[in-house]
């Protein structure tokens, strides 16, 4: 839990901003994307957005796509993670 005035706040904006970093590279994204499912892509995508990381999460996400087939969740033709990740 988080509490107001304390340490963990910064720390989880630091432990976010390396997550961003490190899933938010296009070279990360597409080497280690590959090699999860769909959902856990998307929980990494989802905790990137909601830690205020869009665009990390929507590099992330593409890299992921890029090795899905038609049959899976990203990889219909015309997939767009940036309105996938926010529904706008």
């Amino acid at each position: 839990m988080l509490r107001a005035g304390r340490d963990e706040g910064r720390d989880l904006e630091e432990a976010l901003e390396w997550l961003a970093r490190t899933f938010g590279r296009h070279s990360s994204a597409a080497r280690v994307g590959a090699h999860v499912t769909c959902r856990e892509a998307n929980v990494i995508a989802y905790v990137l957005a909601a830690g205020r990381h869009l665009d990390a999460a929507v590099v992330w996400l593409d890299g992921h796509a890029a090795s899905d087939t038609e049959e899976d969740t990203h990889g219909r033709p015309g997939f767009d993670a940036a309105r996938y990740i926010t529904g706008r």
